[in-house]
């Protein structure tokens, strides 16, 4: 599962697979998703790659 990231849902839930926003994750006491209440949630990435020089 590759999530794209948005500016207004950064977090999605490892079992459902919905994302939600920090503001949605706070109705419920501590960190769990605000749909299924599973607490394994990951930040999504952006899709670009960063490119790095080497010394």
């Amino acid at each position: 599962m590759r999530p794209e990231m948005t500016n207004d849902k950064p977090y999605i839930c490892m079992r459902c697979g919905r994302a939600f926003s920090k503001d949605d994750m706070e109705v419920l006491m501590g960190i769990r998703c605000p749909y299924c209440n599973y607490r394994i949630i990951m930040k999504a990435r952006s899709p670009a790659a960063k490119r790095i020089l080497s010394v």
